[in-house]
């Protein structure tokens, strides 16, 4: 019969795949199982259990091999089945064998113990308190009914009355197949059991090697790699994150090192005990001695998933920012020499032009004392005193100009910021910049000076609008110079709260490999020893601290002109109203703005 056969429902390869290998052996041991119970109906038809109904038997027989056969085709096509599933086909066992034994005469039948072992099998089968309680109800349900039709005529269908020697050969039966069933069961449970534990055992050993390569490899790291709880025990920690610990009287508890400065960050709060808290990462940079070498270290803290009911942990990781912080180090560093560079030769520059102006003007000054030593006649000697008065006057505001750089440098003042305390006349200023650019040998090229200069005085910064003057003469005359003809012309014009200064020449224009970058640092079309390219860039960095603008464009007729702008005398000016650090230039009818 079907009630004790389920003992045998492991296989040797169960401990792969419990679930599936058990509903196999469910599925053909039902077959064994309807097989003993068509050998009880026909002996039941035979006469040998007049008692029994054997129609029951036979329905019973061909609606569960049906079913059988049904649930075998569904696990040939589909392998995933669970521990679930194999539960519920032993629930159906227990009913089909409530059914037999109902067929069979009920609580009277010797069979009635097949009951328990089938307890049994789900109990190892659920694995779980639970699903031996759901299947020690069911039994107690199925005996309850048989219990109820064998005391309610109408509602049975069959009387345990074999004959003899029939009665006592089923006695024996139940007796040896329960005690046997259960011993198997017992037997299967046992080495099942086994079989788990060495595959636990596996499992650890497993584990074990893993966690083992996992520590090698992680102790291996430049990083630090801890875990902290919410009460500061430190569950693991790799080598480099002991080489970080700070240890307390508390013993291998995670402290925050005060002595490190930087284990707290900004707000005060240690990071770690935020993360726990809040629930938040955080960060810091904290530096040591390891090996008795200086290293900054970065902690970065992580909050770990936790479940409602684990305790909170978070995740430190130490990454070594030493290289990356020399390397920004020696970043900041070049970019500081670079600027040094650049202040440099932009001094240089300055010095440079006074210092030119100078030289020219003591070698007009020896060549007009040589002629006053000479027998000219007295206007002649006259016009030559007077180019000697000028030429110092020059001489004196240039080395005032030279102090005024000089002592800049001394004081750590910008260089390039404006000293803007009143009106300039710009007749004064062009007038002035003309004699340092145009003196000596460069008299022969003619500069017009535009009568209405002398009506229109600006704000600025007196000596800073000479030296933007002389850098834009200077360009002019050496642009004039290549030509070789052509003049220079300064006029001005009133444009709204705005003066434009207009400086035109005759030269070649614009060169148009250098259109777009005229005022960007060391941009020339000099030969090499000719120019550094800070004239224009000079400027433009003077004008905008002028709260002015400057352009540069090429001329319909030939030539180039710039064009200053600067506030009028008297004009209201706000932060940002003049478009003060605007610059476009014109070139051959396109315009650029930079």
């Amino acid at each position: 019969m079907l009630f004790g056969v389920h003992g045998g429902l492991a296989t040797d390869d169960a401990h792969d795949d419990f679930s599936a290998g058990r509903l196999r052996w469910i599925i053909r041991l039902r077959w064994i199982a309807l097989g003993v119970i068509l050998v009880a109906a026909l002996a039941s038809l035979a006469g040998w259990f007049p008692g029994v109904n054997w129609r029951v038997l036979f329905a019973t027989v061909a609606c569960a091999g049906l079913y059988n056969v049904i649930l075998w085709v569904r696990n040939q096509e589909s392998a995933a089945s669970g521990t679930g599933e194999a539960i519920r086909q032993a629930i159906v066992d227990m009913f089909l064998l409530t059914v037999v034994l109902w067929a069979a005469g009920g609580m009277r039948t010797p069979f009635i113990g097949y009951y328990v072992f089938h307890v049994a099998i789900v109990g190892i089968l659920g694995g779980s308190t639970r699903a031996t309680v759901v299947a020690a109800l069911a039994a107690l349900l199925g005996a309850v009914l048989l219990l109820i039709t064998e005391h309610v005529p109408m509602l049975q269908i069959g009387v345990w009355d074999p004959i003899w020697p029939w009665d006592l050969l089923a006695e024996v039966a139940a007796f040896v197949t329960t005690v046997g069933a259960v011993a198997y069961l017992v037997t299967h449970a046992v080495r099942e059991l086994r079989v788990r534990e060495r595959a636990l055992a596996q499992a650890r050993d497993r584990a074990s090697l893993e966690l083992e390569v996992l520590s090698n490899t992680l102790d291996q790291l430049d990083a630090g790699l801890e875990i902290v709880e919410r009460d500061g025990a430190v569950i693991w920690r790799n080598k480099r994150a002991e080489e970080l610990a700070v240890r307390g009287p508390d013993g291998d508890f995670w402290q925050c090192g005060e002595h490190r400065g930087c284990e707290r960050d900004a707000t005060g709060v240690c990071p770690v005990r935020a993360a726990l808290e809040d629930d938040e990462p955080g960060r810091c940079r904290f530096a040591v001695s390891i090996d008795g070498e200086e290293r900054v270290y970065e902690m970065h803290v992580f909050p770990l998933d936790a479940g409602p009911e684990a305790r909170a942990r978070v995740m430190n990781l130490y990454v070594d920012r030493s290289a990356g912080l020399v390397a920004e180090r020696r970043l900041i560093l070049a970019e500081r020499l670079a600027s040094l560079g650049r202040v440099t030769q932009g001094v240089a520059h300055e010095l440079n032009t006074p210092l030119a102006t100078i030289r020219t003007l003591a070698a007009d000054m020896i060549a007009a004392l040589r002629a006053v030593d000479g027998d000219g006649a007295g206007g002649e000697r006259t016009s030559l005193l007077e180019d000697l008065r000028e030429s110092a006057a020059l001489v004196h505001d240039e080395t005032r100009r030279l102090g005024r750089i000089t002592q800049g440098l001394l004081t750590g003042r910008d260089l390039m910021a404006s000293e803007i305390e009143g009106s300039v006349p710009l007749a004064a200023v062009v007038e002035r910049a003309r004699a340092l650019v145009f003196a000596g040998a460069r008299r022969d090229i003619p500069v017009e000076l535009a009568e209405e200069l002398s009506e229109h005085a600006v704000l600025g910064d007196p000596d800073h609008l000479v030296q933007v003057m002389v850098n834009l003469l200077q360009n002019a005359y050496d642009a004039v110079r290549e030509k070789h003809g052509g003049a220079v012309r300064v006029s001005a014009r009133r444009n709204g709260a705005l003066v434009e200064i207009l400086i035109d020449d005759d030269g070649p224009g614009i060169p148009l490999e250098v259109h777009g970058r005229l005022f960007e640092p060391f941009a020339t079309t000099k030969p090499p020893g000719k120019g550094t390219g800070l004239g224009l860039y000079t400027t433009y960095m003077l004008v905008t601290s002028m709260n002015g603008g400057i352009a540069i464009e090429d001329r319909p007729e030939g030539g180039a002109r710039a064009i200053v702008s600067l506030p009028a005398a008297g004009a209201r000016v706000e932060g940002g109203s003049l478009d003060a650090g605007l610059v476009r230039l014109r070139i051959k009818g396109r315009e650029a703005a930079e």
